[in-house]
């Protein structure tokens, strides 16, 4: 299998103080895909739109509006895919949809390289999407996604490796990134928090599609919003570190993870952010390692210098991770 090399630039607008609250035993928020536009002739973006609507149905956050009562929607404002693209100011009218994505393709290209002996096509692919609180108007994620990969090799420098390289060859990869993308526009509206904690293992409310076993997140409780002093728009909201866990069960709704380091009280609510840094792994794993000799010799001998110089060594390497 060819092995995708992603770069996905994300452009994050919303922000986590204006989360909708849905009350328990709510619906779910429906959520419509319009067709992901372009001008490059003959390339088809319907199977990138079908991928899109596949992921965010498996965040298993969304009802999915089906594109027949979408367009139906767009034909009573007189409005097409591309007119959406374009920006409109009033969405009122988009009754039964809490969520428009839109998006467009704008760049698509194969470029051939010779390396030693052989030849490699390389193909990219350029797309910005959008996600619309049609409550509001407000643009919740605008993310400007390019993809990489290497579509074809030929064992002979001096051929053209992209000689007969189809457009749908190209299309692959915006579908390949559909699940990255699902989960950004997920999070950007619910983002990961803690469902439930018990003891030492804390529950958070995303599974399998979202979270990786051994994942490091880090949890933060939210407190009160900040707003520009000249108009008054919400910026943000101070966050405080209160522990950073690792995920030990994925399960396919939910995650149970371990408290690695802890430095206030986990509540339900707090948000969770994954740390996929190198040295965030290096962190949590001296955090364990130091935890675990610290048990080891103050188990042997409570209150020995062994112990007080391991137990020291475990809080310092343990105080470092909650600053990641």
């Amino acid at each position: 299998m060819i092995k995708i090399t992603k770069i996905i630039k994300m452009l994050a607008v919303s922000s986590i103080m204006m989360i909708p609250t849905l009350g328990f035993g709510q619906g779910k928020p429906v959520i419509a895909v319009s067709e992901i536009t372009t001008a490059i002739g003959n390339f088809s973006t319907v199977s990138i739109q079908l991928a899109l609507e596949n992921a965010l149905q498996k965040t298993n956050k969304f009802s999915i509006m089906e594109r027949s009562r979408l367009d139906s929607l767009l034909q009573e404002r007189g409005l097409s895919a591309s007119g959406i693209t374009d920006g409109i100011s009033d969405y009122s009218g988009f009754s039964g949809v809490d969520y428009l994505v839109y998006g467009s393709v704008s760049n698509v290209a194969v470029t051939n390289e010779s390396v030693f002996i052989a030849a490699n096509c390389k193909a990219s692919l350029s797309m910005n999407i959008r996600v619309v609180d049609v409550a509001t108007g407000e643009i919740r994620l605008s993310e400007s996604v390019q993809v990489e990969d290497t579509v074809n090799t030929v064992m002979d420098a001096q051929q053209n490796a992209c000689a007969g390289i189809s457009l749908s060859s190209i299309n692959i990869l915006g579908e390949d990134v559909s699940d990255g993308i699902a989960n950004k526009m997920t999070m950007s509206i619910f983002p990961i928090k803690v469902a439930n904690v018990n003891g030492n293992q804390v529950y958070l409310n995303y599974g399998e599609n979202t979270i990786s076993p051994n994942q490091i997140l880090t949890i933060k409780s939210v407190g009160g919003g900040f707003v520009d002093p000249d108009t008054g728009e919400l910026l943000g909201a101070e966050e405080v570190t209160t522990a950073v866990i690792l995920a030990t069960d994925v399960r396919a709704k939910f995650t149970i993870g371990e408290v690695v380091a802890i430095n206030a009280n986990v509540a339900v609510g707090d948000i969770a952010y994954i740390l996929n840094s190198r040295s965030a792994k290096k962190s949590v794993k001296s955090c364990i390692s130091n935890t675990s000799k610290a048990v080891k010799a103050c188990d042997s001998k409570p209150g020995s210098k062994r112990c007080i110089k391991a137990a020291e060594k475990k809080e310092g390497a343990c105080s470092a991770i909650l600053d990641l």
